[in-house]
């Protein structure tokens, strides 16, 4: 190629808008967009906590403002710039939105390369059933990556290579929309943050539109010398002084009064994830209570798990139960996190979930042949909780099924818990309730999940042994002293003396009769308050809701007296007690069970000639409880299958990885199809001269997809004369005088004249083709230019127009100005006078 066609070239392709732009005022509106959007990621604080989410989003952004900064320098059009993006995505994602998966939180990994495939499917619904703050795993990070990642580059796009700066000004808009749908409740800084995005929004846009406003315009009211844009222009520096000093003190009004227009907390708005369902169900697994004499009875001698941090007589929650069906005592759980028995919500490790006391503890946690979901806790508060040192697998495993019940303080994790794995537990440890707190007690007035109904007798016992108390708290330690009395611990195995396992309506029952045995049933069981802490804690609980007492029933373990430090817990650890919920204190805990000293050696039989005239007859037992699903109970989790190698699964991460492979091929391909379904179209449909017309038609779309877009005020010959100059011996004067003659000459041309045409057009452009690099052939066969030639040469031609009127208009009104400044004042006087003198 010459210096003539390089020179025709480079004034064929004409400046665009990025080129024609100054720097500095690209410059603002690249610092104003970035801040409005730094402004909308602030509200993601309540979401996520800590400043790792603002790090993602200002990397998303600034990269991909970088991105926007070189397709427009370079003139990239959509299929440079998706793979650039797809590029920064990948390559820097897994440090900013996986870095639980990345190795060292920085170099990716197949994990974490997996968790950004399939971020834009499930990062959504992850962070918003997670209770917040959500953290960094789960890929919840990818929610602020992806969307500061898309709105950034449309935004700066638009900014940096197009006129609509207020279509730019939405999306930061639309990512404070996104902050606010995956949001909570709660809102930081929201009349800061609202006052500064609404005067830089204000700000910005006032000085583009009067900046465009002034450059396609000049007002007659200053020299010609002035730059209508200047800041010399003295309608410019009157409106920028007053507007500042209008947002400067209603900035002011507004931040001084913050305390006035803030709203009143969990008021501010709507919140989704309020109204989401917890994803985790307890009612799908059994009662972690109906395990309570298999621990004794099998695993009495058995570590189920070691824990650090705690001494003697200290309990360690498992479970807590808050509903009596008359078969179980259930953890029940609803569907708000606010109602009394609370809702089972995704938690995040490694996040503070509450701000840590004076006297806040730490605990960690390791497992050993204990199996289940439920998660051994401490203390009455949990406020945070760490994995320990696992594979990554199985830490992002747990990490992906942690649950807790902020209410009942229970935590879950739905895979189950394996021997090896460790986590550590911030909690706020347990604080027994004073002498004073016990004279001014009050019960709490909440309503728990109903029981389901029990025999009137139970509540006639409990009026009568909780009478006459001083206080709400005597009352319900009368109630569990008279349980208590005359009560006989023991579990039942060995050569204890006989007790049932189990709580269900009808071992409750038996606990209300005299001690004794059936002597008519060979397989007597003995009746009376004959158990252990499984008994006794659900017959306290259940008494104690018939009459108004708000109870549950915690399952746990006891660590044993003495102990300090690192401390073994193993089955025979396993115990149950009562916690009641106080107005202002909360709830205390209980021990329903007698002492163990309490073992009659020998029960004798009794026969019991009449049934006492105050109790009824009991019912029949209720049926058996339905056979739990298969994994509900921890006897029934398989043993864990060793997990395959990382290399038997690259099938599975070969298909993943070919998946936007596949797209872009496909997307490709139908690029393909649609050019020749465009050429097969121009050369078969309509009338003669249209159809050779059409084959200039595709000598000018291949200009363009080769870069070379054609000018569409030159003629055809002119075009030609550029083309024979670049290729020679393409034949393109021939073809561009065959088509002028076809379309303005007559209409007498046979119709082998099409097929001729076309086939000369096929080698004109298999000539151009092969004058330029491999490289440029491709790109030409895949570009979308040739698809929006038509469309660009319709607004150029609409821009050509308006700017000739806009010309006009002003040389109209600067030459009616020019001519009123040149009249002399009193010309008009002197015109009349010598009208009137020839007149005379």
């Amino acid at each position: 190629m010459n210096a003539a066609a390089s020179k025709a070239k480079k004034r064929d392709t004409g400046p665009t808008y990025f080129s024609s732009v100054s720097n500095g005022r690209r410059a603002v509106d690249v610092l104003v967009l970035a801040a409005l959007f730094v402004l909308a990621l602030i509200g993601f604080q309540t979401v996520y906590g800590g400043v790792q989410y603002l790090l993602t989003g200002v990397m998303a952004l600034a990269l991909a403002t970088l991105v926007a900064l070189i397709a427009a320098r370079f003139r990239w059009g959509p299929l440079r710039t998706t793979p650039a993006l797809l590029l920064v995505y990948f390559l820097f994602g897994s440090m900013f939105a996986a870095p639980t998966r990345a190795l060292w939180g920085i170099v990716p990994t197949l994990g974490s390369l997996k968790e950004l495939l399939f971020a834009p499917v499930t990062a959504w619904m992850s962070t918003l059933t997670i209770a917040p703050p959500v953290g960094t795993a789960q890929g919840v990070l990818a929610v602020v990556w992806i969307s500061t990642l898309l709105l950034v580059l449309f935004a700066m796009t638009i900014v940096m290579r197009t006129r609509f700066y207020v279509l730019a000004w939405l999306f930061p808009l639309g990512l404070l929309l996104v902050s606010v749908v995956f949001g909570t409740n709660q809102s930081t800084l929201p009349v800061v943050r609202g006052v500064l995005f609404a005067v830089l929004s204000i700000g910005w846009l006032t000085w583009r539109f009067e900046s465009d406003r002034l450059d396609s315009a000049r007002s007659t009211i200053i020299s010609d010398t002035v730059r209508p844009g200047s800041w010399k222009n003295p309608v410019l520096r009157r409106r920028v002084i007053g507007g500042a000093l209008i947002m400067a003190l209603s900035s002011g009004i507004a931040i001084g009064a913050q305390s006035l227009l803030d709203p009143p907390a969990g008021t501010i708005r709507y919140a989704v994830r309020d109204e989401i369902p917890p994803p985790f169900d307890p009612r799908e697994y059994v009662s972690p209570l109906t395990e309570f004499r298999g621990y004794i009875k099998n695993q009495r001698a058995t570590e189920l798990f070691t824990i650090t941090g705690v001494s003697g007589g200290e309990k360690v929650r498992l479970a807590t139960m808050d509903q009596y069906d008359l078969q179980v005592y259930n953890v029940a759980g609803t569907q708000k996190k606010d109602d009394p028995s609370g809702a089972f919500l995704r938690t995040a490790y490694g996040v503070d979930l509450h701000e840590g006391g004076e006297n806040q503890r730490t605990s960690t946690i390791t497992i050993g042949e204990y199996t289940g979901v439920w998660m051994p806790t401490l203390g009455e508060r949990t406020n945070r909780i760490d994995l320990g040192n696992l594979p990554v697998d199985r830490a992002g495993a747990l990490a992906e099924n942690l649950y807790l019940n902020e209410k009942s303080q229970t935590a879950v994790n739905a895979t189950g818990l394996r021997p090896g794995d460790s986590y550590k537990l911030s909690y706020e440890p347990y604080t027994h309730i004073t002498p004073e707190q016990q004279r001014t007690a009050r019960f709490a007035d909440i309503p728990l999940v109903p029981n389901d109904r029990v025999g009137p007798e139970f509540a006639q016992f409990a009026e009568e042994w909780a009478a006459a108390p001083e206080s709400d708290w005597d009352k319900f330690q009368n109630l569990s002293r008279m349980i208590k009395t005359d009560a006989f611990y023991t579990h039942g195995i060995d050569d204890e003396t006989a007790s049932l396992s189990g709580h269900g309506y009808s071992r409750m029952w038996a606990m209300l009769q005299e001690v004794g045995f059936d002597k008519e049933q060979a397989d007597a069981a003995p009746t009376g308050k004959i158990g252990d802490e499984e008994q006794f804690a659900v017959l306290t609980a259940v008494m104690a809701r018939e009459i108004d007492i708000p109870a549950r029933v915690v399952m746990g373990f006891e660590v044993p007296e003495g102990a300090e430090g690192t401390v073994s817990i193993t089955g025979d650890n396993v115990t149950a007690w009562v916690e009641v919920a106080f107005e202002g204190i909360g709830w205390v805990r209980f021990d329903p069970a007698p002492d163990d000293d309490q073992d009659p050696t020998q029960p004798k039989p009794t026969e019991v000639e009449e049934p006492r005239p105050q109790v009824a007859q009991p019912p029949p037992p209720p049926a058996e409880p339905p056979s739990p699903p298969p994994g509900a109970t921890s006897e029934d989790i398989p043993e864990p299958e060793p997990e395959p190698e990382e290399t038997s699964s690259w099938l599975v991460y070969v298909g993943l990885a070919s998946i936007p492979v596949l797209l872009l091929i496909a997307t490709l391909a139908a690029i393909v199809i649609a050019k020749v379904l465009r050429r097969k179209r121009r050369r078969t449909r309509g009338v003669l001269p249209d159809r050779i017309d059409g084959g200039w038609q595709e000598i000018l779309d291949l200009m363009a997809d080769m870069g070379r877009r054609p000018d569409p005020i030159r003629t055809r010959s002119e075009t030609a004369a550029l083309l024979d100059a670049e290729v020679p011996g393409m034949g393109a004067a021939l073809l561009a005088g065959r088509a002028d003659r076809a379309v303005f000459g007559p209409d007498d041309l046979p119709q082998g004249v099409v097929d001729e045409y076309w086939a000369q057009v096929k080698d004109a452009r298999r000539t151009m083709t092969a004058s330029v690099p491999w490289h440029r052939r491709v790109r030409a066969l895949f570009s979308l230019r040739s698809f929006r030639r038509r469309a660009a040469d319709k607004r150029d031609q609409k821009r050509r127009l308006r700017t000739v009127a806009r010309n006009r208009a002003q040389a109209e009104r600067r030459a009616r100005t020019m001519r009123h400044r040149r009249s002399p004042v009193g010309s008009s006087g002197k015109a009349r006078a010598v009208t009137k003198k020839g007149r005379s």
